[in-house]
């Protein structure tokens, strides 16, 4: 069993487990980090406003990287849109950049090749390295 699987198909809910959650979960699960995406954040259901959500945390997230590692964040923008309103987590894995992240859309979490994005309507916007505090 591969170590992303059982993140794999974890239900989306826009109030309890969003794209902001799953990576926040990830960081804690696969990689012992305490991240911040403040824990009880704004959870807008409009897509506007959670690309403006998402703006307010983006100078909190860390250091703007062009060669993303495993657990690094990846904030993307939906078709048509000039600013970021998802994250995801980047892993490598099989030789292919990929990204883990859930929206009302998948469904739930979902393993996509980077290369698949545009299919899905999204681009990439930037990779980042956590602010980390690692956990006692």
């Amino acid at each position: 069993m591969h170590v992303l699987d059982k993140y794999m198909g974890l239900p989306y809910s826009p109030r309890r487990f969003d794209c902001g959650d799953l990576a926040i979960l990830l960081q804690k699960e696969l990689f012992g980090n305490e991240v911040q995406l403040a824990g009880k954040r704004l959870r807008p259901l409009n897509s506007d406003r959670q690309v403006e959500v998402l703006a307010l945390y983006c100078a909190d997230l860390g250091e703007k990287t062009e060669t993303p590692q495993d657990g690094d964040a990846i904030l993307m923008r939906e078709v048509g849109s000039d600013t970021a309103g998802h994250i995801g987590t980047y892993f490598f894995v099989s030789y292919t950049p990929s990204v883990l992240h859930t929206s009302e859309a998948l469904g739930g979490s979902r393993l996509h090749r980077l290369s698949d994005l545009p299919s899905l309507g999204l681009s990439i916007a930037g990779y980042y390295k956590w602010k980390r505090k690692l956990t006692e």
